[in-house]
């Protein structure tokens, strides 16, 4: 960099080009402040140092990680004491800076700046300032002002793709900082767009933590919508978190972060309270969704939380104009009845009243807990604004009136009408997980990560020492059936029965049409439900190629029964299981046939108890004019 005139060491020229001062903003006022801003600089988010003039005693990367600084005092390396954080050597020769330059995670507009001097003290950066600048995607930012010299344009344009000069910007004026503390600025409006940051240290010294905060730019949505249900609370789609309840061991706003982290401390914990357990009062946190959408399924991650995930959570929807709308509002709408959750794992979960538009929803956790990542898939209603892919089920047949037969005004009650079709519902099948399959019956697996069982499971060694036993993953159930209600042909009672240990040889199902919006997502009708209302039905892959190749999946439908006994199909699910897992349906409740996928027959091991009496064993319900709904592949 070129030397400039200094002022008690700090350059006057760059901080008069920095123009009006940005606000100091006091700690305790940190959450009012920033708190539904995002954290364009994290490494979390994909933020990263690509240049830097100086790191002799520590690197420039540990600005961006996501816990605070810690303390290491009394360790040595190889160059001397460790900090955590950035520390650059002594005596600058030029007096004029050190700088690293950082690429955002996103594109955003920056509000302000968390400059933390971490456990600096006496070494700390006497004052630092921030540059900004927006580099075209494709092009590498430089050292210094400028992506490449004007002079050398027409040298290398006719080897390379053109470069365009990028200028840096002033966001935060050269600042005088105090040791071991942070560092909270406001800048007087939202910067431009920018892509990359310029943070430099006036002469030399070390700071712990960088943090800039501001708002995700996110790209532009396709001219012509693919059909694809997308997660409308991702950061880099656009979503926020504009409030929680507590925060205190982690951020809300890293529920919406990529990928699922490396550990507890980039999810979203709150502090324990004791007590608070059965009463029906817990932890919240509302996001701001990137755009009104309908939301079709939830997943919801609580990966590291090992012995500190919530018990249940359920969520609800609002439209509203508040930037946080209050969580007294009589408008919320629960959308995800509440659920008990597990350890170390996602949880899938389709979401009720998908045929209504949202522009926030609220997470209630119960009693408190973490969870690492809330996903959020659904339609943005600006590219769906008659969407009516996801259209309310039919009603079940009432009671007494036989099924497949019409009700009054000749109107199809148990099935859909033909003029109707046009309007069946599509219901996404979401991967198999225990939680969201608890209500309709077991998943029967083991846990690679055995933290990631439900705590219900018992695990021990068995075999000496040569394997794991996951116990009582699932009961097997029958439940004698009234006396006097059935009878055999001949009159007589219905024999006691046997369990029937057998094999199901299932073709594969892949020959179904594909979805009419060009997404090419595979859809199933379902025309047919049974159950077995006084059995525990269970069936269990045999073998199967890893899913990875596309093979080994098979399709779960389920619902649950009504007051009069015939399926509530509001309670209609649909899951994708893998060839690692079995299920165990309870007795009574009501499912479509498995749809196995892949290229060959899929052998399965199923566990029933059967009487010999037809009526007793499996009653089945046809949708003879047309389908229940349509089961598609997410």
């Amino acid at each position: 960099m070129t030397a400039t005139a200094t002022t008690n060491g700090f350059s006057s020229a760059a901080s008069a080009s920095a123009g009006k001062a940005a606000q100091r903003v006091a700690l305790d006022q940190f959450d009012s402040v920033f708190g539904s801003l995002i954290e364009l600089s994290s490494d979390a988010l994909g933020g990263q140092v690509i240049d830097v003039s100086d790191e002799f005693f520590c690197s420039a990367s540990n600005l961006l990680k996501v816990p605070p600084s810690v303390s290491m005092k009394g360790q040595f390396g190889p160059n001397g004491a460790l900090f955590d954080g950035w520390e650059s050597r002594r005596h600058n020769p030029t007096y004029d800076c050190r700088r690293t330059i950082i690429k955002l995670g996103a594109l955003g507009s920056i509000s302000g700046f968390d400059i933390d001097s971490g456990h600096f003290s006496g070494n700390e950066s006497p004052a630092s300032g921030v540059w900004g600048a927006c580099v075209p995607e494709g092009q590498t930012l430089k050292e210094d002002s400028q992506l490449v010299s004007l002079a050398s344009i027409n040298r290398i344009q006719a080897r390379q793709k053109p470069y365009i000069t990028i200028q840096w910007k002033p966001l935060l004026p050269i600042t005088p900082l105090g040791p071991a503390q942070r560092h909270l600025f406001l800048l007087p409006s939202a910067s431009e767009p920018v892509t990359h940051l310029k943070l430099t240290m006036h002469p030399d010294g070390g700071l712990g933590r960088f943090r800039a905060y501001g708002r995700v730019i996110p790209p532009p949505a396709p001219a012509h919508p693919d059909g694809k249900a997308v997660d409308l609370a991702y950061v880099l789609n656009g979503g926020t978190v504009t409030g929680e309840s507590d925060q205190h061991f982690g951020r809300g706003g890293n529920l919406i972060l990529p990928g699922r982290g490396k550990d507890m401390g980039d999810g979203w914990e709150t502090r324990r309270s004791r007590g608070r357990l059965g009463t029906g009062k817990g932890d919240w946190v509302v996001i701001k969704l990137a755009e009104p959408g309908y939301l079709e399924w939830v997943d919801i991650d609580t990966l590291h939380f090992v012995g500190n995930f919530p018990n249940a959570a359920e969520l609800y929807g609002i439209s509203s104009n508040e930037e946080c709308p209050n969580v007294e509002d009589p408008s919320w709408t629960r959308i995800l009845e509440m659920t008990k959750l597990g350890p170390h794992r996602q949880h899938f979960y389709q979401l009720a009243h998908p045929e209504k538009p949202w522009t926030h929803v609220r997470l209630d956790i119960h009693p408190d807990g973490g969870v690492k990542r809330l996903r959020l898939y659904g339609r943005p209603q600006s590219q769906y604004p008659d969407f009516s892919a996801l259209v309310p089920l039919p009603a079940p047949t009432p009671a007494g009136v036989p099924n497949g037969t019409s009700a009054t005004n000749g109107a199809k009650v148990n099935g859909i009408s033909k003029s109707s079709r046009a309007s069946v519902p599509k219901i996404p099948s979401v991967p198999l997980n225990p939680s969201a399959f608890a209500p309709y019956g077991s998943v029967i697996q083991s846990y690679p990560d055995e933290r990631a069982a439900p705590k219900e499971i018992k695990i021990k060694t068995v075999n000496f020492g040569t394997a794991r036993k996951f116990n009582h993953l699932s009961p097997v159930e029958y439940i004698t059936p009234p006396a006097g209600r059935f009878t055999t042909a001949d009159g007589s009672p219905v024999p006691a029965g046997q369990v029937n240990f057998c094999v199901f040889r299932c073709e594969p199902q892949n020959s179904q049409q594909l979805s009419a919006d060009g997404t090419g997502k595979r859809q199933w009708n379902v025309e047919v439900l049974e159950r077995h209302e006084f059995s525990s039905q269970a069936f269990i892959p045999m073998g199967g190629t890893p899913v990875e190749d596309g093979e080994g999946k098979y399709l779960v439908l389920v619902a649950l029964p009504g007051s009069d006994g015939q399926p509530d199909l509001s309670t209609l699910r649909a899951f994708t299981a893998t060839h690692t897992q079995g299920i165990s349906y309870r007795p009574n409740v009501w499912h479509a046939p498995l749809i196995s996928l892949g290229a060959d027959k899929h052998d399965f091991a199923c566990v029933v108890h059967e009487t010999g009496v037809p009526e007793v064993d499996c009653e089945i319900k046809w949708f003879d004019e047309g389908v229940v709904a349509v089961v598609e592949e997410i």
